[in-house]
């Protein structure tokens, strides 16, 4: 990784390894961070003057060769603007927005770290009231903050305390991490809102970090660290993912073929990665679903009863009310599933605003026409209709399978979209490389969405996870096979009663303008 020659601090050793010590020439690390606090000024002088004045982004490494300190350092000195994100462990992330060399706001992967948990748990705002915050947030962009000062929810000074409460708790962890991987995208959008005071002089942070660390170690047995998590989309992952590509697509390649797939490969992390790091927007309706939803939306009280049947003909309302009403959730096994146990979760006032967001005429439609967006929905369909029907032999209830095998194609929705817009021809190579990257889609989104884990279960299956959401949707795509994407597990066979299955399926089909199904013999009793 090339790295500016300023982050190796005078005298031969960093800050960051200096601070990853557990003893220094056999004393205690804290005594030799007061001496070591005293010299920052010094270095922080010299830092200016010999850091090179640009950075090829993206600026990525490791931290156990760049350390966090030296990071803020660089970000700091040099008054970098952009976003930093920084991963350990399969599911820790913490993103840090930085404007002019300050920071201006920091998140973390788990739910209980997000701005909108945070404010719900010490009550500062209502959960309906945070419910709409969320759907303007998730459906516009607009930053919560901002919206949460446009509607008078709380004042600039106290909205500013809490977010550098939780921006410093997310900040002091990240101080005792050993490893991971740290990612400087500088043309990642940065708006700066409030006052939150975070100009971190390493100081002051440091010498805050050092007592908590060693006041808790005082208090508390080291805990474990977790295992390191896989590179993402860093060029090794990349290469590794490559070769898996290839051996799916199952031919040799001329090494000027192989190198325009590896650009394409590339290409298409980079896009993936942009779109997965995006704020968790709003997935547009199909255009029947938005033409009957908006006739919920003129009468006069908005009908909860009347929103479940739309939402079970279309994939992307159900996410959407999952997404807005999993927003406030931490711990995952309160996640909800089903489309009517968001609907009596979220309420009447937080639905008709995500209603009326949804079917407003500057709201993208699901593309009419496409190919691939009408084999999604037929997928999604076809899976929730025999799942439903098969629940009882995997002792799942049938409104939750059908939740399952209607949501099962959400890794598809993105990775579909991606090789549209890169234009990448059907073929051998497009298939292999979607399902290379469906069970990362999967995991990632139904982390980021706080998703029940069953359903992950679902969207990270590879053809023999044993859990029962997972083994219900696979006979469950195997019923209809020619309405499947994807790979169908080897040995899967239609069930007894496909025959029937595939009739109810095509009369929501017709309904639909959607091609019929085929009609197959299931397997014999």
């Amino acid at each position: 990784m090339g790295m500016p020659e300023s982050v190796s601090a005078a005298g031969g050793g960093s800050l960051g390894r200096c601070w990853r010590a557990e003893s220094i020439g056999g004393r205690a690390r804290f005594p030799f961070m007061l001496r070591l606090l005293h010299t920052l000024r010094e270095r922080k002088v010299r830092l200016h003057r010999s850091t090179i004045s640009f950075v090829i982004p993206p600026f990525q490494g490791q931290l156990s060769t760049f350390g966090f300190p030296d990071l803020l350092q660089w970000m700091e000195m040099n008054r970098r603007s952009g976003r930093v994100t920084l991963r350990r462990g399969r599911d820790r992330k913490v993103v840090i927005d930085w404007k002019n060399g300050e920071i201006v706001y920091v998140s973390g992967s788990h739910p209980r770290e997000r701005l909108g948990v945070y404010l719900h748990q010490t009550r500062a705002i209502p959960p309906a009231t945070l419910h709409e915050l969320l759907v303007r947030n998730f459906a516009s962009g607009a930053n919560l903050t901002r919206l949460i000062l446009d509607g008078g929810h709380d004042t600039l000074a106290g909205l500013s305390r809490k977010v550098e409460a939780l921006a410093r708790r997310l900040l002091f962890e990240v101080f005792e991490w050993r490893n991971g991987v740290f990612r400087y995208d500088p043309d990642s959008p940065v708006e700066k809102i409030l006052r939150i005071r975070l100009k971190l002089k390493p100081q002051a942070v440091a010498f805050q970090a050092v007592k908590r660390i060693d006041d808790a170690h005082r208090r508390r047995r080291r805990p474990k660290v977790r295992g390191f998590r896989e590179a993402v989309f860093e060029e090794d992952e990349l290469e590794r993912r490559f070769w898996v590509v290839l051996e799916r697509v199952g031919t040799l390649l001329e090494p000027k073929d192989a190198r325009l797939r590896l650009e394409d490969l590339r290409d298409f992390a980079d896009r993936l990665r942009r779109r997965l790091g995006r704020i968790e927007f709003l997935r547009p309706l199909h255009e029947d679903s938005a033409a009957l939803l908006r006739d919920l939306v003129k009468r006069e009280s908005l009908e909860l009863s009347a929103v479940a049947p739309i939402a079970a003909l279309d994939p992307y309302l159900t996410l959407d009310l999952l997404i807005v009403a999993n927003s406030l959730v931490v711990d995952r096994r309160r996640s909800f599933a089903t489309a009517e146990d968001a609907l009596e979760h979220l309420g009447a006032a937080p639905v008709t605003v995500l209603a009326e967001r949804l079917v407003g005429s500057d709201f993208p439609r699901a593309r009419q026409g496409d190919r691939a967006v009408a084999a999604v929905r037929r997928a999604s369909l076809a899976a929730a209709v025999a799942a439903s029907r098969l629940a009882p032999e995997f002792g799942i209830p049938p409104d939750r399978a059908y939740a399952l095998g209607l949501l099962h194609t959400i890794p598809y929705a993105d990775l579909l979209a991606v090789v549209e817009d890169m234009k990448i021809a059907p073929g051998p190579f497009r298939a292999a490389l979607i399902e290379t990257y469906r069970p990362l889609v999967g995991r990632l989104r139904a982390e980021g969405w706080t998703l029940p884990r069953d359903l992950e279960a679902v969207l990270t299956d590879e053809g023999a996870d044993p859990r029962p959401a997972a083994a219900l949707v696979r006979a469950a795509r195997a019923t209809l096979p020619d309405c499947a994407i994807g790979h169908l597990a080897a040995g899967a066979s239609p069930a007894r009663d496909a025959g029937s299955i595939a009739t109810e399926v095509n009369r929501l089909f017709a309904f639909l303008g959607l091609p019929a199904a085929a009609v197959r013999a299931g397997r014999t009793r």
